[in-house]
């Protein structure tokens, strides 16, 4: 009986290898398909949406894709690792950029906890460099540094103000800085009130005429619904927009911002 069953085994075990394979093959063609759909994460927010949605059980597709011969869908792939930032796609990540040549892309949110791979980054392309050559990545850091509880982001974010005391005032750059030094930074968000009205109010990275220029909308929930992704509207005038996407993490009975991201201007 016993060499029957090994027998049995023997047979049964390439089949079900067979079916675990297919399934493998199938996610990941569709979430291939999502990709390749999602050509802007702000006109394409649908496609976002439904990335966000599947992503935390789809993330080993995610991760095969920051290998795609395609670039479009290796960044794009990154992108949405990014937007999730659950703990298994950032460290497979943080591996996938350590194996890229000295120049790569480096695209989507800065969700939090920081890494030490986020303070090598700062370390080498903003501290001790001039602040108007920070960009958009630099002001993303500055949301994330003043978000994050650790010492080390606390001594990186007064590093960076303490270094940009001459910086142009109309600089984006220069409002980031202001904001998260005029504004406590609140992380917890009350409950009571849906969530893009619950963004808006508690938005430290928008000055006070923009909130009240400023809406909101929920694009979309995790999988396990411990994670919001909302769009930010904030509207001065046909040439003077901007978008933001806002993701959110529960925190017991509320929620905390996780990542914040300007996505267009115009």
């Amino acid at each position: 009986m016993i060499i029957l069953a090994f027998v049995l085994l023997l047979l049964i075990a390439p089949g079900d290898r067979l079916v675990v394979n297919t399934c493998e093959a199938k996610s990941y063609r569709d979430t291939h398909k999502l990709l390749d759909a999602m050509a802007d994460v702000r006109s394409d927010n649908d496609k976002l949406a439904a990335l966000f949605k599947v992503g935390d059980e789809r993330i080993r597709d995610l991760v095969n894709a920051l290998n795609d011969p395609a670039r479009d869908i290796s960044l794009r792939a990154q992108i949405v690792i990014r937007y999730l930032g659950n703990l298994e796609g950032m460290q497979k990540l943080t591996e996938w950029y350590s194996k890229q040549p000295n120049q790569y892309p480096v695209a989507g949110p800065i969700p939090l906890p920081l890494s030490s791979w986020d303070h090598k980054f700062i370390n080498l392309n903003l501290i001790g460099k001039a602040p108007n050559t920070w960009g958009d990545r630099g002001v993303q850091y500055i949301y994330a540094l003043a978000l994050d509880d650790a010492q080390e982001s606390k001594t990186a974010l007064d590093t960076m103000i303490k270094g940009a005391t001459d910086l142009n005032e109309r600089t984006f750059v220069w409002n980031a800085l202001k904001q998260v030094q005029q504004v406590q930074s609140n992380k917890l968000l009350l409950t009571g009130k849906d969530l893009p009205e619950l963004v808006v109010e508690h938005a430290f990275f928008m000055s006070r005429q923009d909130h009240k220029q400023a809406s909101a909308r929920l694009l979309g929930l995790n999988g396990t619904n411990d994670k919001a992704l909302v769009e930010v509207y904030i509207s001065r005038g046909r040439l003077a927009e901007e978008w933001y996407h806002v993701v959110l993490r529960k925190s017991g009975d509320g929620w905390e911002f996780f990542s914040i991201t300007r996505v267009a201007v115009s």
